[in-house]
């Protein structure tokens, strides 16, 4: 499982699965992590949302004859329709993988912009500075109004003296973090939110993760080393 705790990794494979072109044996073990893992679905689920809005632009053409006449003897059709036909396949012979997930993140990150719909999910993909293959997932749900983290084991150091603490950094560099709340070394954690700081998030920029002072009363601003941090985006 380490492997997949990679960035370089699991990111390439949750952009594959939302492609579809993960397939097999690859893809079911796939789907058995994510069932296991908030932070694999987490990022899988930010690019299948990319890629969504790809459908759309897909033209009409037409498949070769022996194709739709196949179909319509297995499915003994009395009549024919004219089907539609993805250029994805025939793209794939030619464009690099990464090469075309850049292009379509690009073109539904513009489309995705103009829909103008109310989020209903934030996320923050936060890595850390010092443990470079070491990332820990932040999710804003509307629907339970609540913040879920995920990390893999051992992501956060464990001091007696210091306490993980979550900040959300404001767009506005004016205005100071918003102080949310303290995380512990093991397992997910949950942290529940009003509609009020559901409001905010549209405001906040950046998740962060410091190491703060347990002998010290609560400050409005980071006092440790900062240990992850991440930009926040609308899904």
């Amino acid at each position: 499982m380490r492997r997949y705790q990679n960035p370089d990794i699991f990111e390439h494979l949750a952009m594959s699965y939302a492609l579809g072109t993960l397939q097999g044996k690859a893809r079911l073990r796939f789907e058995k992590l994510m069932s296991k893992h908030l932070y694999l679905r987490a990022v899988t689920y930010a690019y299948q949302q990319q890629f969504a809005p790809l459908a759309n632009l897909l033209p009409a053409e037409q498949p070769p004859a022996r194709v739709w006449n196949a179909i319509s003897k297995q499915l003994q059709l009395g009549k024919t329709a004219t089907p539609r036909k993805s250029w994805l396949a025939s793209v794939w012979n030619y464009v690099p993988v990464a090469a075309f997930a850049s292009i379509a993140a690009s073109v539904a990150t513009v489309l995705l912009l103009n829909l103008g719909n109310q989020p209903n999910v934030y996320m923050a993909n936060m890595k850390s500075p010092l443990q470079q293959d070491k990332m820990m997932v932040a999710m804003v749900y509307h629907d339970t109004m609540e913040i879920a983290f995920d990390m893999p084991t051992g992501a956060l150091p464990i001091k007696d003296d210091m306490m993980p603490t979550v900040w959300c950094i404001h767009k506005d560099s004016n205005k100071p973090p918003m102080r949310m709340g303290t995380l512990t070394a093991k397992g997910e954690n949950r942290m529940p939110i009003d509609k009020a700081t559901w409001k905010e998030m549209a405001n906040v920029s950046q998740f962060a993760i410091s190491l703060e002072p347990m002998d010290k009363p609560p400050s409005e601003t980071p006092l440790g080393e900062v240990i992850f941090n991440g930009e926040l985006a609308a899904l």
